[in-house]
C-alpha cells in the first residue's frame, strides 16, 4: 500500500492538461451514456407494463461503438431497475467486447435463485445514480462479471416520468485510460497521479505507485477545485 503524509497541491498549469485528458475520457463515456438514457426514456415512456424487448434500440445505438476499436469504451449499456419490466424482475440491457474484440450481449443470471445471480442493487455504480440523481464514476476497480480488468464504470439515472428506471453506462478499461492519462501525465515535472475520491489510484507517473494502490493522507473534499475533476469522485494530485 502506498502512502503519503502531506496535503496534496499542484498548480493550475501543472494540472490543465492531465485534468482535460480525464475530462474527455468522461466526455466519452457520459456521452454514450447520455444518447442510451434517451433511448430508453424514449422506449419506455408511455409503456405501462414495459418487457425486455422494449429495451432492442439500446443494442443498435452500442454495437457501432463497440466495433470500433480506436475509441475507449469497452461495455456499455441500460441496467433495469428491480421490478421494472414484466418479464424481468432484474435485467441487464448491456453489451461488451470479448477477448476477440467483438461485440456480444452479456448474458448474465437474471433469476435471484439461480446460482451465480449477479445482484447489482447494493453497487456504486447503481446506488449512487439511483440515491443521488447525479451521474457517477466507479472505480478503478476488478470487474469480475465482463472483464475482470481494472475499469471504470461511468453510470447516470434513467427517470421516466418520475419514476427511477434503471442507469445507463460505459465502461473504459484502466489500460485504456492509461493510453490518453499517460503523455499529460509524464510531462508534469512532478511526481503526480489521478485518484477517486477514496484516494484509490486510477493513473500515476510513478512506477511506485500503481492502479488500484491506495494513497493515504487525501483528503478528497478539502482538494483546491482545481485539483477536483468537475462534479466527478476524481482528482488530480501530488505524490510528494
Amino acid at each position: 500500500m502506498k502512502s503519503s503524509k502531506n496535503q496534496l497541491r499542484l498548480s493550475p498549469a501543472e494540472i490543465a492538461p492531465v485534468h482535460a485528458a480525464v475530462v474527455e475520457l468522461a466526455d466519452h463515456a457520459f456521452g454514450l451514456a447520455d444518447r442510451i438514457a434517451a433511448t430508453v426514456t424514449r422506449a419506455l415512456a408511455g409503456r405501462t407494463a414495459p418487457r425486455r424487448a422494449d429495451l432492442a434500440p439500446v443494442e443498435p445505438l452500442v454495437l457501432p461503438v463497440l466495433g470500433d476499436g480506436r475509441q475507449p469504451v469497452q461495455g456499455a449499456g441500460f441496467v433495469a431497475a428491480p421490478n421494472i419490466l414484466q418479464d424481468a424482475e432484474w435485467w441487464l440491457e448491456w453489451f461488451a467486447r470479448d477477448a476477440d474484440g467483438r461485440p456480444q450481449r452479456l448474458v448474465t443470471h437474471s433469476e435471484p435463485q439461480a446460482i451465480g445471480f449477479y445482484d447489482y442493487e447494493h453497487l456504486p455504480w447503481f446506488v449512487v445514480p439511483r440515491d443521488t440523481g447525479h451521474r457517477h464514476v466507479t472505480g478503478p476497480y476488478v470487474d469480475y462479471l465482463c472483464t475482470e480488468e481494472y475499469t471504470l464504470t461511468f453510470t447516470l439515472p434513467v427517470v421516466v416520468g418520475d419514476r427511477f428506471c434503471g442507469v445507463a453506462g460505459a465502461d473504459i478499461a484502466v489500460k485504456n485510460a492509461e493510453q490518453a492519462l499517460l503523455p499529460p501525465l509524464r510531462a508534469v515535472g512532478a511526481r503526480t497521479a489521478v485518484v477517486n475520491n477514496f484516494g484509490r489510484i486510477l493513473s500515476s507517473n510513478s512506477g511506485r505507485h500503481l492502479c488500484g494502490d491506495l494513497l493515504e493522507g487525501v483528503a478528497f473534499d478539502t482538494l483546491p477545485a482545481e485539483q477536483r475533476v468537475g462534479d466527478l469522485p476524481l482528482a488530480v494530485v501530488a505524490l510528494d
